[in-house]
């Protein structure tokens, strides 16, 4: 068995497997382990970068359906272009998630650190597979309510992973997390719709 360190590949991979099982189990004794690692790094990087692959080779699969409605846009298309924009998505739209979810927990007392809000986010971020290529469908223009039942299952489910991550990184009690759940999701959504 190939080895880095002390750690053998294999036993990296079922740490990793293990752990975010925990994650998606919205299990928040997990956080407390990682906190204590170096981790939450690597599991961040991983997922994020991951989720905007997923993402990222659903437009790919969806852009045929666009361009497909455009004359002359396929000449111009580029799958590797797309594959690293979803990765670079993921990245800014998690750095500006973390962002927001810090400023209203440190608000209202929680951690004022900002990297474990970060990192744990990012780490939760693996709940978020299953709605990066809902979300790609949904901008292509598919619709039906299949996709959008489906997709609010998905966010809801995402949004509740990323709230026990965040709680384990603000340390906040139940009711300031809502506090500050409500506050960014308000904001946020006020954002996006003055935006879009």
């Amino acid at each position: 068995m190939q080895a880095v360190g002390n750690i053998s590949i294999k036993g990296a991979a079922m740490n990793y497997v293990g752990h975010m099982l925990r994650v998606l189990k919205l299990d928040p004794g997990v956080f407390r382990v990682l906190a204590a690692t170096q981790l939450p790094m690597r599991y961040c990087m991983i997922n994020v970068t991951l989720t905007g692959l997923i993402y990222g080779m659903a437009s790919v699969h969806f852009a045929a359906f666009v361009l497909g409605r455009q004359d002359g846009a396929a000449l111009s298309f580029n799958p590797i272009m797309l594959l690293l924009l979803g990765v670079s998505l993921a990245f800014i739209m998690h750095g500006g998630l973390a962002l927001f979810v810090w400023v209203f927990c440190r608000g209202v007392g929680g951690n004022p650190q900002f990297m474990p809000v970060y990192l744990f986010i990012g780490t939760a971020a693996i709940a978020l597979w299953p709605l990066a290529p809902a979300v790609s469908a949904l901008q292509s223009g598919v619709s039906g309510p299949g996709l959008t039942f489906y997709s609010a299952v998905a966010a809801f489910y995402a949004a509740a992973v990323i709230f026990v991550a965040v709680r384990a990184a603000s340390g906040l009690s139940l009711v300031k997390m809502w506090l500050a759940a409500a506050a960014t999701v308000v904001y946020v959504g006020c954002f996006l719709y003055l935006w879009l």
